[in-house]
């Protein structure tokens, strides 16, 4: 069952107030005043949807009373019903110059005063209702729309992050995402050693490196006043102005867990690159230093080669053998050079196996890096907000 409509009733009169009082009370909640003045108070903490008031009081009358009331203290809230014993053209139209809803002549019947004050009534309650709905649907638009701008803004933010090239270029990213968050952060990396980071490169005051040296391993959200700390395995970040409305924090909380994410994988996949690319310089100065042993090889198994069949052959006559003997060593140092000069190739074929892979990673990093524009590293992160540490 809905709740009773308030009525409050204004006239000078005693008598008159208590009777207007027993014909509603059943229907409505009443209160009394006995002037503008204290109508005036009473409204301050009592909010009718009808005032019944008289005309003609001492002091402000009704007139005067119901102006200052539909202008100033309830404007749209309520009905103001006037009340006169002069029922004439005149003061109907004052009536309705100052605002009032209705203009009652006295003598009136209570019945058509009960059956008026209900229809009033129940419109201004439906009229409340309607209002309370009609702000309830903006809010909820203004929330879907503040949701799908941070949708937006955590897909620009991927978008940018895929960009970056490095370790600074992903942190300026990170606080220009937070800049246009409206939050104050700071961030901290946490790979072969500990790195702290403020907006522009400056650096965090010692209490916040302890903040982060404490808390990065409390859980993914640690909430501390209006402050909180986001943690992944390698990174951490810092929010220092959480919002106070529960539906704003847990927006910036879901967005928080969001960016983290993406900062941690980004931050892996830079340093897996890194480690890539160390390999390929190391398999590089590899082969190089392979290819240099090699051609030294070659050339010392020429030398060898030549050298020996040098030396054997000036020495067949002091070696006293026939020349079947002769013929014998010959041809097997012959057969062994030969077996020797067979790995050239094989040799040639391998460095020209890992030369091409070398060639084929060096076109990939190449392709990756002009596929991707370069990262804006030049942001502006000042703010008239103070840092809260």
């Amino acid at each position: 069952m809905a709740d009773k409509a308030k009525v409050l009733i204004v006239d000078d009169e005693q008598a008159v107030r208590d009777m207007i009082t027993a014909a509603l009370k059943p229907f409505f909640v009443c209160e009394q005043a006995d002037s503008a003045t204290q109508a005036y108070d009473i409204l301050e903490h009592f909010t009718p949807q009808v005032v019944l008031m008289d005309i003609s009081m001492p002091g402000i009358d009704g007139l005067a009373a119901c102006e200052k009331i539909k202008t100033e203290l309830s404007p749209t809230n309520c009905a103001v019903f006037l009340v006169s014993g002069y029922n004439n053209l005149d003061m109907r139209l004052r009536a309705f110059d100052v605002g009032a809803d209705d203009f009652i002549a006295k003598p009136f019947q209570m019945k058509e005063l009960i059956t008026k004050v209900q229809k009033v009534s129940e419109f201004i309650q439906s009229q409340t209702i309607l209002k309370a709905s009609e702000q309830e649907s903006i809010t909820l638009a203004l929330s879907s729309m503040q949701q799908a701008s941070h949708y937006s803004l955590v897909m620009q933010f991927f978008k940018l992050l895929n960009q970056c090239r490095n370790q600074k270029q992903v942190v300026n990213q990170f606080f220009s995402t937070m800049k246009q968050l409206g939050m104050l952060s700071s961030i901290m990396i946490n790979q072969e050693t500990m790195q702290f980071y403020g907006p522009n490169e400056t650096q965090i005051s010692p209490i916040e490196q302890n903040i982060f040296e404490l808390l990065c391993t409390k859980g993914r959200l640690h909430h501390f006043g209006r402050r909180l700390i986001v943690n992944e395995k390698n990174v951490s970040f810092l929010i220092k102005n959480m919002p106070e409305s529960p539906e704003e924090s847990g927006a910036i909380q879901d967005i928080s867990v969001a960016i983290i994410e993406g900062v941690e994988s980004k931050l892996l996949d830079l340093a897996r690159q890194q480690a890539m690319e160390q390999i390929v310089l190391d398999i590089t100065s590899g082969i190089s230093s392979l290819q240099n042993i090699s051609d030294e090889y070659k050339s010392l198994i020429l030398d060898v080669t030549n050298d020996l069949n040098q030396q054997i052959s000036s020495s067949f006559h002091i070696l006293d053998l026939t020349e079947e003997q002769e013929l014998f060593i010959a041809n097997l140092i012959a057969k062994e050079a030969k077996k020797l000069s067979a790995l050239e190739p094989k040799m040639d074929l391998l460095k020209s196996n890992l030369t091409n892979v070398i060639e084929q990673t060096d076109k990939y990093f190449a392709m990756e890096k002009t596929s991707l524009p370069e990262a804006d590293t030049n942001i502006d992160f000042s703010t008239n907000k103070p840092e809260l540490f």
